[in-house]
C-alpha cells in the first residue's frame, strides 16, 4: 500500500469538499486526526476517469468521483508491527523473559548428579568394606580353626553373627542414603521449585488481570493490537504458556517426591529382604504400590482442577474478546459495504479520487486511475480479515484448552482404582474408559469448533468479504482489459490465502 493513515490525515479532503453532503467529507469516526492548521493551498485530489488517457495533472477546480479513502482509514491497520502470531510485541518481552527462566532447571540437574555421584562413591566404599571384613573373617576362622582353637559349631556361629552384623550395616547404609537424599536433595530443590511455582503464579494472575483494559479503552482494543497494545491472542497464548510452565515444574516436584517414596520404600523393605521375611515383605510392598497409586490419581485431580480453572479464564476472555472484534467489524462492514456497492458493474467512466502524493510513488496511476482502486480493495479486504482471524484464532485456543481438560479427565480414569461404591476397577477397564471419553469429547469439541469456525466465515463473506472479491476481481478484469493490469498488483493477493 501506498499510502498510510496518516497521509490521508494531511491530505483531507474537507477543504476540496465543500458543500453539504460532499462525497469527500472526512469519515466521522476519524475526525480530530487532521485538525491542525493547514495553508490554504493544500493540493486538492484529482478527477481521474477510467476512459481517460490525458496524462495533464492539473489540479480539478471541484470534487468529483467517488472518494475510496473509507477503504483505508476505517479497517486497522495492516499489516500489523507485531501481529500475535509472532509472539515479539516489546510488552511482552519481560514476561517471557521471566517464563523462560522458570523452566531452566540446570541447578536442579547439578544438585541430583552432584547427590548421586557421592552417592555412588559411598556405596562402593560400603561394598569394599564389606567384602574385606568378610575376607579377613575367613582367613581368621581357618586360622583359628588350624590352631585348634575352635571347632567347627563354633566358627558357623561367628559367622552367623558376622552375617547379621553385616545385614545391620546394609539397613543403616540405605537409611543414611535417605537422608542424604532428603537432605541434600529433595528439601532445596522442593523449595527451589516452590518458589519457581509461585513466581509463575504471580506471573499468570499478573497478565489474567491485564488481559483487557478498563472502561471506553476496551472498544479500541481492535484497532490497536499489534501495534500499541499486545493482541488478547498474544496474551492468552503467553497466558498459556506460563500455566504449561507452572504445570510442568508442579511434574517435577511430583516424581521429585516420587523417587523420594521409593527410597524410603527401599529402607523399608531391605531388612525383610535381608532377613527372608517373604510374608511381611509381600504386604509392605502391596502397601507401597497402593500408596504410590493413590498419589497419581490424587496428583491426576489437581491436575485436572487447575486445568479447569484455567479453561475458565480463558473462556471468559475469548467471550469477551471475540465480543469486541465482532463490534468493532460491525462498526466498520456497514458502510464498508455501502461504500463499495457505489462502485458500479461497467466501469467505463467510473471515476475515484486519488491523492496527489499517490502519483510520486505510482505514475501509473495517472493512465490506468483503477490500479489504485484495487490496491485499496485489497488493503481493506486483508485488514478487515483480521477481525476474523482474530475471531478464529482465539476460538482455535480455547479449543486447546478445552482439550487440556479433556486429557486432565481421561487421566484421572486412567488412574481412579475403584467406584464410589468402593468396588475394584481393573487396569483394562480403566485404560478403556479414558479411550472411549478422549475420543466422544474430541469429536464433539472439533465438531463444535469446526462449526464456530464456519459461522464466522460465513459472516463475513454475507456482511463483506464476498462483495470486497466481487468488486475486486471486476476492477481486475477492466484493468485487464484496458492495458492497465499489473502482477505485482496481486502480491501476497488475499484470495491466494483462502485456498
Amino acid at each position: 500500500m501506498g499510502v498510510s493513515k496518516e497521509q490521508w490525515a494531511e491530505e483531507s479532503t474537507e477543504t476540496t469538499g465543500a458543500g453539504e453532503g460532499s462525497s469527500s467529507q472526512y469519515p466521522p469516526e476519524k475526525t480530530g486526526w487532521h485538525e491542525q492548521d493547514e495553508p490554504s493551498w493544500t493540493p486538492q485530489p484529482q478527477r481521474f476517469s477510467t476512459n481517460s488517457t490525458d496524462s495533464t495533472c492539473s489540479p480539478a477546480t471541484k470534487t468529483e468521483g467517488l472518494d475510496v479513502s473509507r477503504l483505508v482509514t476505517m479497517p486497522p491497520p495492516y499489516p500489523r508491527h507485531h501481529p500475535a502470531v509472532n509472539n515479539n510485541h516489546p510488552e511482552l518481552t519481560e514476561t517471557r523473559t521471566a517464563v523462560r527462566g522458570l523452566s531452566e532447571l540446570g541447578e536442579m540437574d547439578d544438585t541430583k548428579e552432584k547427590f548421586a555421584l557421592a552417592s555412588s562413591k559411598r556405596r562402593e566404599d560400603f561394598a569394599t568394606a564389606t567384602a574385606e571384613r568378610r575376607r579377613a573373617l575367613r582367613e581368621n576362622l581357618q586360622k583359628e580353626l588350624g590352631a585348634g582353637n575352635i571347632g567347627y559349631a563354633d566358627a558357623a556361629v561367628i559367622e552367623a553373627d558376622s552375617e547379621a552384623q553385616e545385614r545391620d550395616k546394609a539397613k543403616e547404609l540405605e537409611k543414611k542414603e535417605y537422608e542424604h537424599f532428603q537432605n541434600g536433595v529433595i528439601v532445596p530443590l522442593n523449595e527451589l521449585l516452590s518458589v519457581r511455582i509461585a513466581k509463575a503464579t504471580e506471573l499468570f494472575d499478573n497478565l489474567a488481570s491485564q488481559l483487557f483494559g478498563s472502561g471506553q479503552n476496551d472498544a479500541d482494543m481492535p484497532q490497536e493490537e499489534g501495534d500499541d497494545r499486545p493482541e488478547l491472542l498474544e496474551k492468552l497464548t503467553l497466558l498459556k504458556w506460563i500455566f504449561e510452565t507452572r504445570e510442568f515444574l508442579h511434574r517435577t516436584i511430583f516424581d521429585l517426591l516420587t523417587d523420594r517414596n521409593a527410597r524410603y520404600r527401599d529402607v523399608v523393605l531391605t531388612p525383610y529382604r535381608l532377613s527372608g521375611n517373604t510374608e511381611k515383605l509381600k504386604s509392605a510392598e502391596e502397601f507401597f504400590a497402593a500408596d504410590a497409586s493413590n498419589r497419581e490419581n490424587a496428583y491426576a485431580n489437581e491436575v485436572l482442577n487447575r486445568a479447569r480453572e484455567f479453561r475458565s479464564v480463558v473462556d471468559s476472555a475469548v467471550q469477551r474478546g471475540v465480543a469486541l472484534q465482532l463490534s468493532a467489524f460491525w462498526d466498520i462492514a456497514p458502510p464498508l459495504h455501502g461504500l463499495v456497492d457505489n462502485i458500479p458493474p461497467n466501469l467505463e467512466g467510473f471515476e475515484i479520487q486519488i491523492p496527489p502524493s499517490e502519483f510520486d510513488e505510482n505514475p501509473a496511476y495517472r493512465d490506468h486511475p483503477l490500479q489504485y482502486l484495487f490496491s485499496l480493495l485489497l488493503h481493506a479486504e486483508k485488514s478487515t480479515y483480521q477481525f476474523i482471524e482474530s475471531h478464529t484464532n482465539l476460538l482455535c485456543l480455547l479449543h486447546e484448552v478445552k482439550e487440556a481438560v479433556v486429557n486432565g479427565k481421561g487421566r484421572v480414569l486412567e488412574t481412579q482404582l475403584q467406584e464410589a461404591d468402593g468396588t475394584p476397577i481393573t487396569a483394562e477397564t480403566r485404560v478403556a474408559r479414558a479411550q472411549k471419553m478422549r475420543q466422544d469429547e474430541g469429536r464433539r469439541l472439533t465438531a463444535d469448533l469446526q462449526e464456530k469456525v464456519r459461522e464466522v466465515q460465513e459472516q463475513w463473506n454475507n456482511a463483506l468479504g464476498e462483495e470486497l472479491k466481487n468488486v475486486k476481481e471486476r476492477t481486475r478484469e477492466w484493468l485487464l482489459e484496458t492495458g492497465g493490469w499489473d502482477e505485482t498488483l496481486e502480491e501476497g493477493d488475499f484470495g491466494a490465502r483462502e485456498e
